[in-house]
């Protein structure tokens, strides 16, 4: 279980977020949506332990992990804008260097995300849809019980993108906890809670609540 309580995150004199609390239970997925710039990056990062808060909390399964800061790694898989793949490696190698073919699901992965066929390709030479897909199947390296998605199907076209939030239902039917920021309808609307950024603050959306003509209303 993940327990968010009163964050707060200030860049210099400018107020990122503010009291910022939710909890998100196993098996369930929270899209954060908002406009550009409003602090859905600086949130994620915060979850998985890249930023630190000025204020607050954060609790995964009970553990306070801004105490311990190897706890992010031991939790969480985190995927950021940015590739953060080694473009001069193989998707192979690069799977190897998070661990990917030490996981039980290291099989299922790579049929999931199909990379079985471009093993022996180097990262430089794959479009970005092809990266962005490689870069969650490493994120599930070691299949850890939460998943940190920023825009996770940027660059994705339909059918890869629907392969994607296929495998991450059942990522969650197994009882994985996914955090994405997202743009995207479908997720919005498929998620379990949806947490609307505004000027730095929260206001959650949940059930019937989330739709598109409502979260327009508070993006407004």
């Amino acid at each position: 279980m993940i327990e968010v309580s009163h964050i707060s995150k200030k860049y210099g004199r400018r107020e990122v977020l503010k009291d910022i609390s939710f909890q998100a239970k196993s098996g369930e997925c929270v899209a954060v949506v908002g406009r550009n710039g409003c602090g859905k990056t600086t949130l994620i990062k915060i979850l998985a332990g890249i930023l630190r808060p000025q204020k607050g909390s954060i609790s995964y399964f009970g553990k306070d992990v801004l105490q311990k800061k190897s706890l992010f790694s031991k939790y969480c898989g985190y995927v950021p804008q940015e590739s953060p793949l080694i473009e001069e490696l193989s998707v192979k190698d690069n799977l190897r260097l998070w661990g990917a073919n030490r996981c039980a699901q290291y099989e299922q992965i790579l049929d999931a995300f199909q990379l079985r066929d471009i093993l022996r390709m180097k990262v430089s030479k794959m479009s970005g849809g092809m990266k962005r897909r490689l870069g969650i199947a490493c994120a599930l390296a070691e299949w850890p019980p939460i998943l940190l998605l920023d825009e996770p199907t940027t660059s994705l076209d339909i059918y890869y993108k629907e392969s994607i939030q296929e495998w991450l239902l059942r990522y969650q039917r197994m009882g994985g906890i996914v955090v994405m920021t997202t743009h995207d309808e479908s997720e919005i609307l498929n998620s379990d809670k949806c947490l609307v950024m505004a000027e730095g603050s929260l206001a959650g959306l949940s059930g019937e609540d989330v739709n598109m003509q409502n979260i327009r209303e508070f993006l407004k």
